[in-house]
């Protein structure tokens, strides 16, 4: 047996420096290029927007933005995970519902959230619920196609011969479909994660329902734009800790798979 190749120490820096370096060479490309003034107005230096990041660091308006966002987005990704992980394993398992409703699912999963967007406001005004139903909607479909092929993937013969052996369909469940199906499920969380970020600042900037993107939206009508740059980058680096984390989450509740194992290794 070939013993794991174990990154080395130059490998680990380089992988944590390269990206960093990158995007401070894209910043200094951004600064300079403002400085010249080759970029219009309407585009600030960087440090014109770290200076508004570092002032308004512990303003509590924007931390409140903050809360507001990150409250639709968990309550938005909880109940897409819910629904696509129970509609995704029903139609994957029972042949029944899989003919009921893959005609359904499959008109409804190319249409942009946006599209319902003025129906919710008619019905429910500028509010929580409506950012919260549509970025629900945008996490179902990945949880729904992740989990539906999870199940899919459930090795045949381990489910036969665990039948054979008189498991019942729980300790079925719990022994041979749940190790093949929570990789899939624990990705499609992953992306679901950002994607209903995304659909939730984009919904509060559209219908003006307060959060990051009613903020965004305020700053770009009255013409702030060190601060409307600001709020783009504490989006993006909210997104890149929301991602790390469930990352991270994901390789210790998966630990024992073999994919993880060899990334490990």
């Amino acid at each position: 047996m070939t013993p794991p190749r174990l990154a080395s120490p130059l490998t680990s820096v380089l992988n944590f420096l390269l990206p960093v370096l990158t995007t401070a060479a894209l910043l200094a490309i951004w600064e300079g290029l403002s400085a010249s003034g080759a970029l219009p107005a309407e585009i600030p230096p960087v440090s014109d927007v770290g200076a508004w990041l570092g002032d308004n660091a512990g303003a509590g308006d924007l931390w409140t933005a903050v809360g507001q966002t990150l409250g639709h987005w968990a309550v938005a990704l909880l109940a897409g995970v819910v629904i696509g992980t129970a509609v995704g394993g029903a139609m994957a398992a029972i042949p029944v519902v899989n003919e009921l409703l893959v005609g359904v699912v499959e008109f409804l999963r190319p249409i942009p959230v946006v599209v319902y967007l003025p129906i919710m406001l008619l019905m429910l005004g500028a509010t929580s619920e409506v950012v919260v139903w549509l970025a629900a909607v945008a996490a179902v479909w990945p949880m729904l196609s992740q989990t539906f092929y999870g199940v899919r993937d459930v090795d045949p013969v381990s489910r036969d011969t665990a039948r054979v052996f008189g498991l019942t369909t729980a300790q079925r469940l719990v022994w041979v479909t749940a190790p093949s199906v929570l990789p899939y499920v624990s990705t499609g969380v992953r992306i679901a994660s950002t994607i209903t970020l995304l659909v939730a600042i984009a919904m509060e900037l559209i219908g003006a329902v307060p959060g990051l993107g009613a903020t965004l939206g305020t700053y770009a009508a009255n013409g702030v734009y060190d601060a409307m740059y600001g709020v783009i980058v504490l989006t993006g680096l909210l997104g890149v800790v929301l991602n790390a984390a469930f990352e991270r989450i994901e390789r210790r509740a998966l630990r024992w798979h073999a994919s993880h194992r060899t990334r490990n290794a």
